[in-house]
């Protein structure tokens, strides 16, 4: 048993010297730490009244100290802070390692570390120095420690499972305080002030908070961004081979995006190295990619984007759907999707489908789900810069950049959402509908209260106090919008209307679950280089060596089809068919006072908000027709 300190400079954030006058020379900043430290050892004597010792880089900028109450090797071998052989790695140790006898002969069997003594603790540092950080599934026991790996540039601190052994950590200034009691972080610089919020609330007794403010128990982020980039890039190429196995031929759909030519990338080189096949052995192993056009000057042509099919080498489909042939797939697609859409992607989709199944395929995998989980809107920028991401203290965004950026997204949101996509956004859409005054006994229509109101109370509390909220704008896409209406209205429904089964690698359970545990600062990252704040990094990273260098820098581009349309066109002529006084006033809840001129007006101010309204208001009278539904009108009843 003992206790722990550490203090790490966050090197490659910002100057990691001390502010105020030049620069400290390593000689005069090692000495100032070690005296830090020395007082911080003071403090958690009890801990360990046995003896005391610590360790400084050579730079100074790294400092780990401990304080041993002598269990196990009473000798001076046992002493810390543990370093191996070629003086890389540094750990020091709290606790007890139960099966260490077990972890030792393991680790001398399969390598030739040498231990320094029979001290329990030691093993921790020969187990990571053998598997990394992967070794903690191995422990049985009770403990807390902190490593310090010069070579890779990580520190990882941990703790047991049930967290008996304490550890805590914050960041003061620009260095990382790590430490078994909250008052040996007094004398590295932490100031101790109260948590108000926790006190009321009992956080300190039922979260990671404690009743100081900024200061947490252990739930750092250990991995480094290798590893977790290396992570997800092991789990997504797994969650692609699986899905390429069937009896029949298996396709790509490649919009020219980065989500699905990551998608078609991992499975032309799993095919390519043989650890993939399609189909029967009889079947050509040449990959099928899939692609929608629209017409020039849409505002949705990626002709003029070098094509990633260029580069992979499969057999390639495009299908050019246009403005008749939306018009002539609109109803049936409704009649599929059986709920309404803002824009005509749906149909877009189901047209896709049919050709597919004109191909020959009946299995086809697609790149749907990575931006709600991984941070791909534009919408999630605030979310992301609207607190610190304290798990990660490889985050090179610091607090004034933060602030700024946050300021500068913030006033972009003001600006029509146009801005970033060429289609409207749902919420203008539906702010729009001009639903019968009577209508309103059933309250406002306002998305985000009905959004709010669907979390539970549980989850709720989560994102109020423990959740960054970037998690927790991710966890409400992916629970509300990405199934009810993304892998609706343009997956499953629009897929099977055509027999086609679509496969979503980005959804494998353990792809998610891996991306979940991942800090927010590698969803969106901020690169120093740029100045700018990139979305889905680690996915970008870990699908490198399978898409273009074009591909790899690509914004996001919402899957979407055109919105405004000609006056006397196709699509102005099926408006005006399906929305009349009498199919409106059919339905029951809409006024058609306001209804009236909507189709005039949307296709003759090429309004794209107005044009959503009139397609979600036709759908709504396409279903009513197909579902032969009574009109909803005024009545005494409320259900």
């Amino acid at each position: 048993m003992c206790g722990i300190t550490a203090s790490i400079a966050l090197v490659g954030r910002q100057d990691a010297s001390p502010k105020g006058g030049d620069p400290l020379s390593n000689a005069v900043w090692a000495e100032s730490l070690s005296q830090q430290l020395a007082n911080s050892l003071a403090t958690i004597h009890h801990r360990g009244p046995d003896s005391n010792s610590k360790w400084i880089s050579h730079d100074g900028l790294v400092g780990l100290g401990n304080t041993r109450l002598q269990i196990n090797d009473l000798t001076p071998t046992g002493e810390q802070p543990f370093r191996n052989s070629d003086q890389t790695i540094t750990a020091v140790v709290n606790g007890e390692i139960y099966n260490h006898e077990a972890l030792r002969q393991e680790i001398l069997d399969k390598t030739n570390y040498t231990f320094r003594g029979r001290s329990d603790c030691e093993c921790v540092l020969a187990l990571y120095e053998h598997y990394g950080v992967s070794f903690l599934s191995k422990l049985n026991g009770e403990y807390a420690f902190c490593i310090y790996d010069s070579r890779k540039q990580i520190v990882l601190a941990a703790k047991d499972r049930s967290g008996v052994k304490p550890l805590y950590w914050t960041v003061t200034g620009e260095r990382l305080l790590i430490a078994s009691e909250a008052k040996a972080l007094q004398p590295l610089g932490w100031k101790a002030e109260w948590d108000i919020r926790s006190l009321r609330d009992a956080g300190w007794n039922t979260e990671d908070r404690t009743l100081f403010r900024g200061l947490e128990k252990a739930i750092i982020e250990h991995r480094s961004e290798e590893e977790m980039i290396g992570g997800l890039r092991t789990r997504l190429l797994e969650a692609v081979r699986i899905r390429l196995q069937a009896d029949v031929p298996v396709g790509v759909y490649l919009s020219g995006g980065i989500d699905s030519s990551v998608i078609a990338g991992m499975a032309k080189h799993l095919l390519d190295s043989g650890q993939a096949k399609l189909g029967s052995e009889g079947d050509e192993q040449k990959l099928t990619c899939l692609s929608l056009s629209f017409a020039k000057g849409s505002g949705y042509d990626e002709s003029g984007k070098s094509p990633p099919e260029c580069s992979l080498g499969v057999k390639f489909h495009k299908v050019v759907v246009d403005e008749e042939q939306l018009a002539a797939d609109f109803e049936e697609a409704t009649w599929f999707c059986e709920q309404h859409y803002f824009e005509l992607g749906f149909v877009a989709k189901h047209t896709l489908s049919r050709f597919t199944k004109d191909v020959g395929l009946k299995v086809v995998l697609n790149g749907q789900g990575a931006d709600e989980f991984l941070g791909g809107y534009p919408t999630y920028l605030a979310d992301f810069l609207s607190e610190p991401d304290q798990s990660w203290s490889q985050n090179e965004l610091g607090e004034d950049t933060r602030i700024q950026k946050l300021g500068e997204v913030e006033s972009a949101l003001l600006k029509p959402r146009m801005s970033y996509s060429p289609a409207p956004a749902y919420a203008e859409v539906y702010d729009l509908i001009p639903f019968s005054t009577w209508t309103k006994r059933y309250g406002d229509n306002d998305i985000g209260v009905t959004l709010a109101e669907n979390v539970d109370e549980r989850t709720r509390e989560y994102m109020r106090t423990k959740w960054h909220p970037l998690n927790s704008a991710l966890y409400t896409w992916y629970k509300c919008h990405l199934p009810n209406l993304l892998l609706t209205c343009i997956g499953d429904r629009t897929e099977m209307s055509n027999s086609i089964e679509g496969r979503t690698p980005f959804l494998d359970h353990h792809v998610v679950e891996y991306v979940n545990s991942v800090p927010p600062s590698l969803k969106i990252k901020y690169d120093t280089a740029t100045d700018k704040l990139v979305e889905k990094a680690i996915l970008r990273e870990a699908a490198k060596p399978f898409i273009t260098d074009e591909l790899y820098h690509r914004k996001k581009q919402p899957y979407a089809s055109p919105v405004v349309h000609p006056v006397g066109g196709p699509l102005n002529r099926l408006m005006s068919r399906l929305i009349t006084r009498e199919n409106v006033e059919g339905l029951g809840f809409l006024d058609w006072n306001r209804v009236d001129a909507m189709v005039e007006t949307a296709f003759g101010t090429q309004d794209k908000a107005m044009m959503g309204v009139i397609f979600v208001i036709a759908q709504w009278v396409v279903l009513s027709k197909r579902f032969d539904m009574p009109s909803s009108r005024e009545s005494g009843m409320l259900f």
